[in-house]
């Protein structure tokens, strides 16, 4: 699923020229079962920000403590918030549309838990159809030797904006921000390197943020 490959250059020709959507989930816990409590993307054309999607979703599972101490969704407020899975979803992919760049940090981990909801709400998609990009398998490549490869670390360093603050759409954007720096970096594999976001590389349970 998670098989793309791009040469450097072809990926920065597509984020600079192409379009380019950045998307995130919080969820209510890390298993398959989990669902998505809230999902957000934002839209890059031309490698500048040009629109923004999100939406809470109600859930039928509790959320887990640890997944509430990360980004503070509670249960009342999906309840008193949140749309029907399968109207969130079909809204995002209709966002999503045709031709654009799929780009998540640690993306089988999002595109997992986006796969299962629209199979559970009848919704068809093709994650194989999508072009994507993971960013974390991405800065592990130009930006070796780091201590850490989460979100908000990854911004500073390259003094991109946004916030790392498990909030779907601020994580959405600090994703897109990020992968725009990177491809704008002298820092690069060798002429014929690859990058992958092959789930070999980028698959876990864990959230890498």
């Amino acid at each position: 699923m998670f098989a793309n490959r791009y040469a450097v250059p072809e990926l920065e020709r597509l984020a600079r020229e192409g379009r380019v959507v950045a998307f995130d989930t919080e969820t209510t816990g890390l298993a398959p079962r989990d669902e998505i409590c809230q999902l957000a993307a934002v839209e890059y054309v031309a490698g500048k920000e040009a629109r923004t999607f999100m939406r809470h979703l109600r859930v039928d599972r509790p959320v887990s403590d640890a997944a509430f101490r990360t980004h503070g969704i509670s249960p009342e407020f999906l309840a008193a918030h949140g749309v029907a899975p399968a109207e969130a979803l079909r809204e995002f992919l209709a966002f999503l549309g045709e031709g654009a760049l799929l780009v998540a940090h640690n993306l089988p981990f999002d595109m997992g838990m986006l796969r299962n909801a629209c199979s559970r709400a009848g919704v068809p998609f093709d994650p194989g159809a999508v072009e994507t990009c993971d960013t974390l398998v991405l800065a592990r490549r130009l930006l070796p030797g780091r201590k850490s490869y989460a979100l908000g670390d990854l911004l500073a360093d390259l003094g991109a904006e946004g916030v790392n603050s498990h909030d779907a759409l601020d994580d959405s954007r600090a994703c897109g921000n990020v992968l725009l720096g990177m491809v704008g970096l002298n820092q690069r594999p060798a002429p014929g390197d690859w990058i992958s976001s092959s789930a070999a590389e980028g698959g876990r349970r864990g959230r890498r943020r």
